[in-house]
């Protein structure tokens, strides 16, 4: 298994576990879309997660977005916003805790 398949193997993983958490516990999705702290915050780890696959996987802004389902230009606005907190995906997922934080 090469590297990239490694990594999208990874990110596949994280995501379905995000997914996972939105489908147990919809409420709080949906509560999350009306508060701006909380939209706020699903951009910080968004933003996070650009960061890490363009600077320690060396992905393009547009390969990035296609992996996250965002935009490119929206990629480029969380980059931009907020500055990388996070040296591996793993971290990531940690601080997350699998949804607890949320």
């Amino acid at each position: 298994m090469t590297t990239d398949d490694h990594t999208k193997t990874n990110l596949s993983k994280y995501l379905k576990q995000i997914d996972e958490f939105n489908w147990h516990h919809p409420t709080k999705v949906h509560e999350m879309a009306d508060s701006q702290s909380e939209r706020d915050q699903t951009n910080y780890y968004l933003s996070q997660l650009c960061h890490v696959l363009l600077n320690n996987y060396q992905q393009s802004h547009n390969e990035v977005g296609k992996m996250l389902n965002l935009s490119t230009k929206r990629v480029i606005r969380l980059v931009s916003a907020y500055s990388q907190d996070f040296t591996s995906l793993q971290d990531i997922m940690e601080e997350l805790g699998n949804g607890e934080n949320w």
